[in-house]
């Protein structure tokens, strides 16, 4: 692999970085936690238009984006914090979507690519009863307090499963909590005798969902990485200015001992996320073990860097007018969301010891 992005990325990063920092996320989050949403940016539409939101679809609905340029889009989003549905919809829903192909699939992509409509993905199986309806509670979803249909997994028992979109509002209702992190809109839902649209049956289906979870999951180390970088660069550029005993903190052997070591766990983050980005293209077989080991390093390292921001500004850092606490929370709710550091840790341990690396 050549561990260098190609003029064209460059550029779709530059892109990328100008437009999410100018519909950053970060004051709105403030808003959001005191109860005032509508500051929030959302930038969907625009998205579209970008063509940033259909990456990873074929070329017949104008994507043919590989993994790796999604990521670095993702990295900017993870910057500035804005709630982009790029994990939900750009990294999940939308390959999911096209890897089915059946006519109504296609419907469903299509609503999502030309008018921006909201698709979640919830995980689990939910049992798909003799009438056809379904019933569980599903939590949580990312995205899903935005989400205006929901795919989900549903199987008669001992039967095969389906892919089905259900309609948010009609026998599935949202259960509203405060969120410790706006920006990523999660959602539970509680779902009752719904009757739910099958989009697909079979096999291919659960190999479909397998690959889009992966996917999705180096989107969300992505966004890690750009968190992390982001609270790096905060900190460092604080530690240059702030003086203290007539010194600069930076200098500081216990300031910068750990500022090096959050710069070193970014740079060790950005090369598995490449890493696993590159592979769904050139070593699909290996995509799950890389997305794994991805999102095993991303959230903690993220979690580090944040804290080591609020520690580096000292006690204006625990403030609530701070930004600083923003970038925490981002990190706290993503170390639980597609799978824990723990089980991703098990599920590397898992391929390496079954042999699954194919080179």
């Amino acid at each position: 692999m050549d561990f260098q992005l190609s003029a064209e990325q460059e550029a779709l990063a530059e892109v990328a970085r100008d437009f999410l920092t100018a519909n950053s996320g970060v004051a709105g989050a403030r808003a959001a936690l005191d109860g005032d949403r509508s500051l929030l940016p959302d930038v969907r539409q625009d998205l579209v238009k970008l063509g940033l939101l259909g990456l990873l679809a074929d070329e017949a609905h104008d994507g043919g984006g590989t993994l790796l340029d999604l990521a670095v889009v993702a990295e900017q989003a993870g910057r500035t914090l804005t709630p982009a549905p790029l994990v939900a919809v750009a990294g999940r829903a939308v390959p999911l979507l096209t890897a089915v192909a059946e006519p109504a699939a296609e419907a469903l992509l299509r609503k999502v690519l030309d008018n921006a409509v909201v698709v979640a993905v919830a995980d689990g199986t939910l049992v798909l009863a003799e009438d056809g309806t379904v019933s569980g509670t599903v939590d949580p979803v990312v995205g899903g307090r935005d989400a205006e249909v929901l795919l989900a997994l549903a199987a008669p028992v001992g039967g095969e499963p389906s892919l089905v979109a259900l309609t948010v509002g009609v026998g599935v209702a949202t259960v509203e909590q405060e969120p410790l992190d706006p920006t990523r809109a999660l959602a539970r839902f509680t779902i009752e005798n719904a009757s739910p649209e099958v989009l697909a049956t079979g096999a291919a289906v659960v190999a479909a969902w397998r690959r889009a979870q992966d996917l999705a999951t180096v989107v969300l180390a992505a966004e890690d990485l750009g968190t992390t970088a982001e609270c790096v660069a905060r900190a460092v550029e604080y530690a240059k200015e702030r003086t203290a005993f007539g010194r600069r903190i930076g200098s500081f052997q216990a300031v910068k001992h750990q500022l090096v070591e959050c710069y070193v766990a970014e740079e060790q983050l950005r090369s598995l996320v490449w890493l696993a980005a590159w592979s769904a293209e050139a070593e699909p077989e290996n995509l799950g073990l890389y997305a794994s080991a991805a999102a095993a390093y991303a959230a903690p390292a993220a979690e580090r860097a944040a804290e080591v921001l609020i520690q580096v500004h000292g006690g204006i850092g625990f403030t609530w007018e701070h930004d600083a606490h923003l970038f925490w929370r981002r990190a706290k709710v993503d170390r639980l969301l597609l799978g824990d550091e723990h089980t991703h840790k098990a599920a590397v341990a898992e391929r390496l010891l079954a042999g699954a690396v194919t080179r």
